[in-house]
């Protein structure tokens, strides 16, 4: 667990800004499903951390304190989208055109999408952030157990999608 004491100063904020940005996207990403809600989620969640960086304890996980941060944040977002467009939020079964998916990282992103918001937040934080089933624990305010779980059952759920749907990527999964 790194430790960031010099928050209080802005080139300290910034290069923390520069070091978590992109994680931070992708996590968003990963829950709200748009480039927009994703970026405006961050942002929002570094404005709350700069108002609080005299308050916080930077003896704690501060990578795992602003990942909750964005969470709570993206949650937000979807709670107002539900109050806005409540269209966009049936359940659909998206069959992805082969001719236009060639590139793995969108067949990835496809499968991401059959996804529960539980299982696409824990596989992101696992595969493509790197944190330990407990820190996505900590992140998500969840047992080293049940984030274990959840990684399984979305594991599972995503190689039945690309077996399903791309019996051709299935050897290399």
């Amino acid at each position: 667990m790194e430790v960031y004491s010099n928050l209080s100063t802005n080139s300290g904020f910034d290069s923390f800004v520069r070091e978590t940005e992109k994680m931070l996207y992708s996590f968003a990403y990963s829950i709200t499903l748009n480039k927009e809600d994703a970026k405006d989620a961050v942002q929002e969640a570094y404005l709350r951390l700069f108002k609080a960086r005299q308050r916080v304890d930077y003896q704690k996980n501060l990578k795992a304190y602003v990942f909750q941060i964005v969470k709570n944040v993206c949650f937000d977002i979807i709670a107002k989208r539900k109050h806005e467009n409540p269209i966009e939020n049936l359940a659909v079964e998206e069959k992805v055109n082969r001719d236009t998916v060639l590139d793995r990282r969108k067949i990835i992103g496809a499968a991401l999408k059959i996804l529960n918001k539980q299982e696409r937040m824990i596989i992101t934080l696992l595969i493509f952030e790197g944190f330990s089933s407990k820190e996505a624990g900590e992140i998500l305010g969840l047992s080293d157990s049940t984030v274990r779980n959840h990684y399984m059952n979305g594991r599972n759920k995503i190689r039945n999608f690309i077996i399903k749907n791309y019996p051709e990527y299935a050897r290399s999964i």
